[in-house]
This record gives C-alpha cells, structure tokens and sequence, in this order.
C-alpha cells in the first residue's frame, strides 16, 4: 500500500507539472525583447551533459510578450515603432546524448505560435502624426505557427576525467520559413528577423566550465552563432549568448527542490541585407543583460522540472525595437 502510495504522488506530480507547462500559452501578456528584438531564445545555450546519465530528452516552453517600444536604453513612446505587438510560445524539444566521457550529441527542434502586429504606414523613429495629418495607423496583424530552424551539435567532454570543461559545435540549419503568416500588398507582414527561419545555415561554437563550491554547484557557458551565407539579400547578425551561473543544493529537508541564479547576457550585431533593409539593418540588434532567478524540482531519479524567469537588468536596442518587461521559461526533462 506504501508503495502504491508512492508511485501514485509521483504521478500526480508528473501530471501536475504537464499541465502548468502545457497551460501556461494560455496566460496572457506576461514576458520580453527581439532583433526586431525577436532571437532571445533563439539562440539557447545548451543544456550540461550529465555525469550520471547517458541520454536526456526534454520539452522547454518559453514566453514572450513585446509589447513596449525601447530606444537605445531606454523605453519610449509607442508611436516611434511601427511594430506594435510580438506575442511567441516557443516549444523546443532536446535531445542529449553522452556515447562515453569524451563525446555527445545534441539536437534541437524548435516550434514557434508568433502573433505579430504592425503599423503599414509607420516610419521607425517618427509617429503616425507627425509624418503628416492625414496618415492615420494601419495595422496588420499575422499569426503563424511554424517549425523553427533546428540545431544539431556534438559535444567534446574529454579534457578532464569529471567532464568538468566541454567544447559545443554543430549547425543551426534552415529548416523554418522565412515567408510564414499573412501577407500585406504582396509582402510577408512579419520583418525577416521576426521570421520563424532566417533562411540561412549557422555555424554554432560555444564552451562550458563547471565546478562546485561548498552546498553549490556554478557553471560558465558561451554560445557564437554565425551565418555562413545570405539568403535572398539578408544576412543575420553574429549572436552572442552566456551566462554565469549557480545551483544552490543545500536546503534541509527538500531536498528535490534546488534554487538556480543566473546572470544573462545576449549580444547580437546588425542584420544585413534583405526586404527590410532601409530599416530593418537599422532597427535590429542589441546588447542585453538579465538576471535570472529559478527553481528545479528533482520529481524523482530520472525525471526533473525547472521554471526560470528572465528579469533585464540593462539593455541597448539599435534603433526602435519592441521589448517586454520580462521573459518566463519552463520545462521538463526525463534522464536515463
């Protein structure tokens, strides 16, 4: 009876924790920033291999809501961008391997629900009013729900017996469209960097170094993405993800409970090329810091929960850019 006990909490548990992940796309306007401000998490850093386990598969659920206009360092009137709302579910689904204690594998395939809202008549920089009078707003608003470009890497973990420092390759591959939603006079209403795929095969180089110190466990990651090629006239910018961080595994008595703390920090330069490129190239790129609090929920030996939430601490948008105030991401992962 104890045992059936048991097993029964952890499969409320489970099921519990399901249904807040696959729920919470129904929670409105809650999260933030694109290149347009839109490749936060676009451009995932990996998750660590595990010493105590071979394969990993996961199911991440991140939101954002862009629905404040920034300029520089700071927010500004609305009227300035003719981009008005970026609503996304983004749902990415690993997969990790480690073959032995020199080598692994990872794989990761994103899809995206994006709702995008735009002023035709608007000029980045200048409202509506002040163009002239007579020019009144005309917004188109899309939706697309879209496979976005997958990533494929291998992993390198043979520098020490721990696996305590590893080198991350591999591609972003352009597998999501670059033409999703509706279409206004002929042209897709979303920009090419609000896209679900850019179009292009990236080149992804990053590192990690962990250690333990006491009751925690910190970690450094790195990511560069780099697109080898333009297609149709537009070329990403060069992105830069890491993050510093620490999982604190010291809290008497729940033990399946471990608070994270991260320090966040994305780079990505200008676009070049394409449709937009009057003002697109203008209007793309940043340099962003988040701090970034959370827990993990150890369900049971294989099986693990976390929900994070991304709160900016500075950022510097090129150009007018839609942000949001903050960003919300949650996942569950099973490890055997």
């Amino acid at each position: 009876m104890n045992r059936f006990k048991r097993l029964n909490l952890k499969v409320r548990r489970f099921l519990g924790v399901v249904a807040i992940v696959m729920g919470l796309g129904a929670i409105p306007h809650l999260a933030s920033a694109c290149a347009c401000g839109c490749g936060i998490f676009d451009l995932v850093v990996p998750g660590l291999p595990n010493t105590n386990y071979t394969t990993t598969f996961s199911l991440q659920y991140d939101y954002m809501n862009q629905n404040e206009t920034q300029h520089g360092s700071g927010l500004v009137s609305g009227a300035l961008n003719p981009d008005k709302q970026i609503e996304t579910n983004f749902f990415n689904l690993f997969f990790q391997h480690r073959f032995d204690h020199e080598w692994g594998f990872m794989a990761m395939v994103p899809v995206w629900d994006r709702t995008f809202s735009t002023d035709n008549n608007g000029i980045p920089g200048i409202s509506d009013a002040d163009q002239s009078p007579s020019v009144t707003p005309d917004i188109s608003t899309t939706n697309a729900w879209s496979l976005s470009d997958m990533r494929l890497m291998g992993e390198y973990m043979g520098f020490s017996e721990d696996m305590s420092t590893g080198l991350q390759f591999g591609l972003k591959l352009p597998t999501g469209p670059n033409d999703a939603g509706g279409y206004f006079e002929g042209t897709p209403i979303m920009d090419q960097d609000t896209q679900p795929g850019t179009g292009t095969t990236d080149t992804l180089l990053g590192g990690y170094q962990v250690g333990n110190l006491g009751d925690s466990s910190w970690y450094v990651q790195a990511m560069w993405q780099h697109a080898l090629y333009a297609f149709q006239g537009y070329r990403p910018g060069d992105s830069i993800d890491a993050a510093i961080g620490d999982q604190y595994q010291g809290i008497e008595d729940a033990t399946s409970i471990i608070p994270t703390l991260e320090i966040h920090y994305q780079f990505r330069d200008h676009d070049q090329g394409g449709a937009d490129a009057q003002f697109g190239n203008m209007d793309s790129g940043y340099s962003n810091f988040y701090l970034t609090p959370g827990l993990q929920d150890r369900i049971d030996s294989h099986m693990l929960a976390n929900a994070s939430i991304f709160i900016p601490l500075y950022r510097d948008e090129n150009g007018y850019q839609q942000v949001a105030p903050y960003l919300l991401s949650f996942g569950l992962g099973y490890q055997f």
